[in-house]
C-alpha cells in the first residue's frame, strides 16, 4: 500500500479493493479460496463480498457458492482515459526532473487553439508564485509551450492547429498570413536553438524554455519557467535544457512502450 501522507489508510476499503483485484485475477472463485489468497478470515471475506454484491460489483452464483465480477466493475475504469495514463507517466518523470532544476515545469497539450496545462510542479517549487496551474490555457504562438508544440508537430498537425487557432477568438483580426510568418520563425528558431522560448509571453515577469513531447496523436510540450530578472533564456537553456530534454525523451519512451504493450 502506498504512503497516504497525513491520513491513516482505511483497512476495510483496502481489503475490498484487494478482493476485487484478486477476483479479477482468479476469475470465478469461492470465498474460501479468496480468503486464503489475500490472507483474510472467512467471516471478513463474506462480509466484503456481501458489500460488493450490494454495490453491484460482484455476483454470487445462484447454484453454488461461487462469486464473479459483474459489468459494474467497468464503472471503476471507464472514466480512465489514455490522457489520464499519459499524465501519470509525465508526472512521474517530472517528479524526477524537479530536484535537478527546482524551477517550476509544466506539461501541456493542444486543445481548442491553445496549450492546456495537464501536469505541473508549481506546487512544489520554492520559486513559484502560481499554484493552481492545471487546466490553465497558454497561447499557442506567444508561449514557450505553444511554440515547442508547433516546432515538434508534423506539417499536417501544424496546419490543423493553425486552422483551429484561426477560428478561435484569441487571434482576433490577425491574418492567416501573419500567423504563417510567426510559425515559420518559430520553426526556424527552434531548429537553430533546439528549444522554444518566451519572454513575458503570459506574464511580464516570467520567461520560459520548452521542448516538444511526442505522445502519439496529441501535440504536447514540456517547459521550465523562471523569473526574467534571474536569468536570460540562453543561460536557462545552458543550465537546464539537457535535463529537460532527458525528461521529454523518457516520457516519449514510456508512452511508446505503453502503446506497444496495448
Amino acid at each position: 500500500m502506498h504512503d497516504s501522507g497525513p491520513y491513516k489508510p482505511v483497512r476495510a476499503l483496502a481489503r475490498g479493493v484487494a478482493l476485487l483485484q484478486r477476483l479479477n485475477q482468479l476469475g470465478a472463485s469461492r470465498p474460501a479460496a479468496l480468503a486464503q489468497s489475500i490472507q483474510l478470515d472467512r467471516t471478513t471475506t463474506y462480509r466484503l463480498l456481501a458489500t460488493l454484491e450490494a454495490m453491484g460489483l460482484v455476483q454470487r452464483s445462484g447454484s453454488s457458492d461461487v462469486y464473479v465480477l459483474t459489468d459494474g466493475v467497468r464503472t471503476l475504469s471507464d472514466g480512465f482515459t489514455a490522457r489520464d495514463r499519459t499524465t501519470q507517466i509525465v508526472a512521474a518523470h517530472m517528479g524526477k526532473l524537479f530536484p535537478q532544476v527546482l524551477w517550476p515545469t509544466d506539461f501541456a497539450t493542444f486543445e481548442n487553439g491553445a496549450m492546456v496545462i495537464r501536469e505541473t510542479t508549481h506546487r512544489f517549487s520554492p520559486y513559484s508564485v502560481h499554484r493552481a496551474m492545471v487546466g490553465r490555457p497558454r497561447p499557442l504562438l506567444a508561449s514557450a509551450l505553444g511554440r515547442a508544440a508547433i516546432a515538434g508537430a508534423t506539417d499536417a498537425q501544424r496546419e490543423a492547429m493553425l486552422d483551429i487557432l484561426a477560428g478561435s477568438s484569441e487571434m482576433g483580426l490577425t491574418s492567416r498570413a501573419n500567423m504563417n510568418d510567426q510559425v515559420d520563425f518559430i520553426v526556424s528558431d527552434f531548429g537553430r536553438r533546439g528549444y522554444a522560448w518566451s519572454v513575458g509571453g503570459t506574464d511580464s515577469k516570467i520567461s520560459a524554455i520548452a521542448v516538444p513531447v511526442k505522445t502519439g496523436a496529441e501535440i504536447a510540450a514540456l517547459n521550465l519557467i523562471f523569473f526574467s530578472s534571474a536569468m536570460g533564456v540562453e543561460k536557462a537553456a545552458k543550465r537546464f535544457l539537457e535535463p529537460l530534454k532527458v525528461c521529454a525523451d523518457n516520457v516519449e519512451r514510456d508512452l511508446a512502450d505503453l502503446t506497444s504493450d496495448a
